[in-house]
């Protein structure tokens, strides 16, 4: 089986042309509990048109001629090089580089075979308006994931709106063209809107954020992590930590299996259930307050004698396509010795299918719950605590005649945003003159002609059910929807 799809890592900095910054960067790595994949680094320190070199790291830099110098590089680790393809990209010029990745097993899932990174480093252009590097090679409209980072030498309020976020006006026309272009192609910004990214030597000059990060829409829902866990380097501008990797999805809420309901408790209680009778002056509010009320009593009939169906595999974080492929194994195998109980051959293969799916699974399991532990941080730590343990109780403060969530939310609500005063009485509703009564036979022709494989509502009951319902309580539907069905009313469709 294949491991899973490891947390892609990478550290952007802005050396400033310091050999002592780029080495006490590249030290600061023995403190994390896996090193970068790939080192993105601004204006790096050059010596005789060279690059500083090191030890299972691969060096990518943009050519350059006329005695300049490159001013930003790739620093690719030997271990993640040997697995990908890479493909530098040019564009002719010394302040920006792309690197196209490329693997036949996917980076954060398997349909994710090609990734790009552009690094740039801008400084300012002809004007104190422009800067050296324009928006559009900064975010390019590609078919691939993109990950735009680097120094672009503007500021913004979008990625910097707290108390120092006081721009000028020539600030905001040099980096709207940048924000107005991501924004057009859907680029999401990655930095935490106020966290600097540069404090000035200087007490004069101000903090700022200089390093940014932006994920094109085929990227962003992968994105996991923006941190600085790196100590200082002696730069002005802090090492910058992203983390891109398979999302954890959530699993779905739990929906009641009706396939297991105990339809012979369901159909007694049914039939023993009465609907109150309706309000003599009904009103808007009044009819909906009873339609809900009794609408609640049958419903929460379904939930006590219907079980919840176990989230499905396709939840899990650990599922994998192989375990698809041992599922499918697995079933052709049974079903074929199921066809013939006799052959040894058959049931051999079946047991032999099975043994290897489940232990798949447990292996699975195992190497993800590894792997999450291996990458927990001091934030998910007491995630890792709370997951063997199970969730506790949830618990709520308790206020007067506030029991429930639903109650204390209303309470708080009622408490700091009282409702104004009603500006006039509801309106008692008149039935139609020319609306026939609702019959019990039009309920069930209209069950009937309802499809039973159709998605349920908000309230996660399906036709079959309802068409359940009106087979054993005939009058039951006909009781909550008579009241409202020949006046202008929407609780007639809230079923």
């Amino acid at each position: 089986m294949p491991p899973p799809p490891k947390p892609f890592m990478l550290v952007q900095h802005n050396c400033l042309g310091s050999w002592d910054v780029c080495l006490s960067l590249f030290r600061s790595f023995t403190q994390l509990a896996h090193p970068p994949s790939i080192v993105a680094l601004q204006d790096p320190p050059v010596y005789r048109g060279k690059l500083p070199s090191f030890n299972l790291l691969t060096v990518f830099s943009p050519p350059t001629s006329g005695g300049c110098k490159p001013r930003l590089a790739f620093y690719v680790y030997s271990s993640f090089l040997s697995t990908i393809s890479l493909l530098p990209g040019c564009f002719r010029r010394g302040d920006v580089m792309a690197l196209d990745l490329f693997t036949p097993d996917g980076f954060f899932n398997p349909s994710t075979t090609g990734f790009t990174i552009i690094n740039s480093y801008s400084t300012k252009g002809r004007s104190n308006n422009t800067r050296s590097v324009p928006p559009d090679i900064v975010f390019p409209s590609g078919p691939l994931p993109t990950l735009t980072l680097g120094d672009l030498d503007i500021h913004h309020p979008t990625a910097d709106p707290g108390p120092f976020g006081v721009f000028k006006e020539d600030e905001i026309a040099t980096s709207s063209p940048y924000f107005d272009r991501a924004t057009d192609l859907g680029f999401s910004l990655l930095n935490t809107p106020g966290v600097f990214t540069r404090f000035s030597m200087s007490l004069i000059g101000r903090p700022g954020v200089l390093g940014l990060a932006f994920a094109c829409p085929l990227l962003s829902p992968y994105f996991s992590e923006r941190s600085d866990p790196l100590p200082s380097t002696g730069s002005d501008h802090i090492p910058i930590l992203l983390r891109v990797e398979a999302p954890l999805f959530r699993a779905p809420p739990p929906s009641p299996n009706w396939a297991l309901s105990d339809w012979v408790t369901l159909d007694s209680s049914l039939k023993g259930t009465t609907i109150s009778p309706p309000p003599v002056l009904p009103t808007t509010p009044s009819l909906d307050i009873w339609f809900s009320t009794n609408l609640g009593r049958v419903t929460s009939q379904f939930a006590l004698d219907t079980p919840l169906k176990r989230v499905t595999y396709r939840s899990k974080p650990w599922w994998s396509e192989l375990l698809s492929t041992l599922r499918k194994g697995y079933n052709s195998a049974l079903r074929s010795s199921k066809h013939d109980r006799f052959d040894a051959a058959l049931l051999a293969s079946a047991r032999a299918a099975r043994s290897a799916y489940f232990k798949a699974i447990k292996k699975a399991k195992r190497d993800h719950w590894s792997s999450f532990l291996a990458s927990a941080t001091p934030q998910t730590v007491w995630t890792a605590k709370r997951l063997p343990v199970g969730r506790l109780p949830p618990h709520f403060p308790e206020l007067p005649r506030a029991s429930t969530p639903p109650e204390l939310n209303k309470a708080l609500l009622d408490y700091f945003f009282p409702g104004e005063p009603a500006k006039s009485i509801d309106t008692i509703l008149l039935p139609f003159r020319d609306c026939l009564p609702l019959a019990v036979d039009e309920i069930g022709r209209a069950l009937a002609r309802s499809s039973p494989s159709s998605a349920p509502g908000p309230n996660m009951i399906p036709n079959l059910v309802w068409k359940r319902v009106h087979r054993v309580a005939p009058n039951l539907i006909h009781s909550l929807l008579a009241p409202s069905a020949n006046k202008l009313d929407f609780a007639s469709t809230r079923i």
